[in-house]
């Protein structure tokens, strides 16, 4: 697989939140794709980090609550944005 900017972007979040101790994976269509040996268009990420905890520890500017009430946070970077559930 191509090391893309939503790869890499997945990747850092997935890390990120792990380094906090929180559990973090990749679920969805990406990981269907990536079985499949096709390049995923984006990545979900599944974790048990409240959405609140997701804002604070990304920071309020780099997030975006799209469906905080159900629990998707889209988090924004330098690439592509990567939602985490």
């Amino acid at each position: 697989m191509k090391h893309t900017d939503p790869y890499i972007t997945a990747v850092d979040v997935v890390r990120k939140l792990r380094d906090a101790g929180f559990q973090a994976l990749w679920a969805g269509g990406c990981v269907r794709d990536l079985l499949l040996h096709k390049e995923p268009k984006d990545f979900d990420v599944a974790t048990n980090a409240l959405p609140e905890e997701v804002r604070t520890l990304f920071g309020k500017k780099r997030t975006l609550a799209v469906g905080a009430s159900f629990g998707v946070i889209i988090v924004r970077g330098h690439r592509p944005d990567c939602d985490v559930e």
